[in-house]
């Protein structure tokens, strides 16, 4: 089963790299990542969200296509405006990933200067520990996270061991 996971950085760049490496260890098959998105807030507050899949907007431009294909056959225009909210209605129902509503939680808490990487993916607890620390040169904090709260604890732990030993 997919997790969420949101990992906060104390510079607007380091989310970037941190998926990065990321997407080289699900390469190597230390985990599955299903989806990523990154929140960057520059110095004056300016927050850029960059998703990997935007489930929504995606179904809401099949949506759309549908209804303009519906009007084009059938010569009735109000079929456009019901396939897009079709399509938006269906998109929000089947955005299981990197949600629009987790995106807006994590936002609330990001500082001008800082980034965040949101991933939903899974991993055993075998390879957890070299992904970890293969992400410990960011030192990121864990921010926001659906984990069990045993799981959840011990990966709080973990990274705080990494700011401790440096």
């Amino acid at each position: 089963m997919s997790r969420l996971m949101a990992l906060e950085f104390e510079d607007p760049y380091s989310a970037d790299e941190a998926r990065a490496a990321l997407r080289r260890m699900a390469g190597e098959g230390l985990l599955e990542m299903d989806e990523a998105a990154i929140i960057q807030v520059d110095a004056a507050g300016k927050m850029l969200v960059r998703q990997d899949v935007d489930t929504v907007a995606q179904r809401q431009r099949v949506g759309h296509i549908a209804g303009l294909v519906a009007a084009a056959v059938t010569g009735t225009l109000p079929l456009i405006f019901v396939g897009t909210v079709t399509g938006r209605l269906v998109g929000r129902l089947t955005d299981h990933g990197v949600t629009d509503r987790f995106i807006k939680d994590v936002k609330r808490h990001l500082r001008p200067g800082t980034s965040a990487l949101l991933i939903c993916g899974r991993s055993d607890d075998e390879r957890r520990p070299r992904i970890l620390e293969r992400l410990r040169q960011w030192q990121p904090k864990l921010l926001e996270t659906d984990l069990p709260a045993e799981l959840e604890q011990q990966i709080r732990g973990e990274l705080a061991e990494s700011e401790t030993r440096e």
